[in-house]
């Protein structure tokens, strides 16, 4: 049994943890047996509690190094959007986890960044290399952006297609959940975080709503910014429009109840959010800051920052009056199956640990 220490996971409903749920769940239980890395973790018998960040060092380092010397694991699989610590895998190696894989999920850091975590960062990518055994990229893009000049491998957000089809049946039930019938629903899916640029959708919002008294609105997800998302609603005295339905366990279902997806980001590397969109046949409205390989199907339209609300309002309500389409057999071409990810995962394993064992 091959065992892997998969990092990245949180209580967020986001890609990066859609992704690990999707890939743990195609990975073979017979040949693998994932440890998930949590604030307390329950690994043979024994209760690790992690210590809650870096402020205090030396305990940091002195757990993670037992941690490791405890624990043996053949993989360490590092889901980063960022590359300012890469503190586990440091310590992964010096314990002699011979496979260290790192994926890259972004095109940009999502915090600022003072002149420590500058400096730390472009020491990191100029060393990953002999931190890492595997670079790995959800796109070229974000590939680029973490280990530029050096080689990475693609390695897509597949998905479990039969989850994010579109389905009436979803439809119905989620439209009834919020009291709309046959309005247009547009949706932002995804962390209430500056990234996202929520307050940027409200923006649009409150234009839509001046060109089409029957349109309502969705936000699922949280962040840090839901007050201020909060506060910008009422302000424009919008409560009874837009709807904060929080963090859920069904968001797949609401693809379905959509009738375009909104993402004004700031950055992306490619959305796992776009390929779920894609999967329902939804028609997406996004800034021109995203990966244009996020575009697999032609439902996509890039819209520049700079333009003004009322042309991303124009063009959502025109996305509003798409039919859905089939999109299966195109994202499967394009390698966005998670039983292919899968596979393509198991592969680089396998692989790497017959090279590094």
């Amino acid at each position: 049994m091959i065992r892997i220490f998969m990092v990245g996971m949180s209580t967020d409903k986001g890609g990066v943890e859609a992704y690990i749920r999707n890939l743990s769940g195609f990975l073979s239980d017979e040949k693998y047996e994932i440890v998930y890395a949590w604030p307390v973790m329950h690994i043979d018998g024994k209760i690790w509690e992690c210590p809650e960040n870096r402020h205090n060092y030396y305990k940091y380092v002195k757990f993670w190094k037992r941690f490791f010397k405890e624990n043996h694991f053949d993989v360490i699989y590092y889901n980063a959007c960022d590359i300012v610590s890469v503190d586990l895998l440091k310590f992964a190696k010096q314990a002699g986890v011979p496979v260290r894989i790192i994926h890259s999920h972004n095109t940009e850091n999502q915090m600022k960044l003072n002149m420590f975590h500058r400096i730390t960062e472009k020491r990191n990518r100029k060393s990953i290399e002999k931190i890492a055994t595997n670079l790995l990229a959800c796109s070229d893009d974000a590939g680029y952006w973490m280990f530029p000049g050096k080689n990475f491998t693609v390695t897509k957000n597949g998905i479990d297609y039969s989850k994010y089809r579109y389905q009436l049946r979803n439809r119905t039930e989620c439209r009834k959940s919020i009291d709309v019938a046959n309005d247009y629903l547009v949706g932002c899916i995804g962390r209430l975080d500056p990234q996202k640029n929520p307050l940027m959708s409200v923006e649009i919002m409150k234009e839509i709503s001046k060109l089409n008294a029957n349109t309502k609105f969705v936000f699922l997800g949280d962040g840090k910014l839901h007050s201020q998302v909060e506060q910008r609603i009422k302000k424009y005295k919008l409560e009874d429009r837009i709807i904060l339905l929080g963090a859920r366990d069904d968001a797949n279902k609401w693809y379905s109840a959509l009738d375009c997806l909104l993402m004004p980001s700031l950055f992306e590397g490619l959305p796992f959010t776009l390929v779920e969109a894609q999967a329902a046949g939804l028609s997406c409205v996004v800034s021109n800051t995203v990966s244009s390989d996020a575009n697999i199907t032609g439902l996509i339209e890039y819209i520049d920052l700079n333009q003004s609300t009322k042309v991303w309002a124009e063009y959502i309500l025109e996305a509003c009056k798409k039919k859905r389409v089939e999109t299966k057999e195109q994202l499967i071409r394009a390698g966005y199956s998670i039983q292919d990810t899968a596979k393509q995962v198991d592969k680089i394993i396998q692989t790497s640990l017959e090279k590094n064992m």
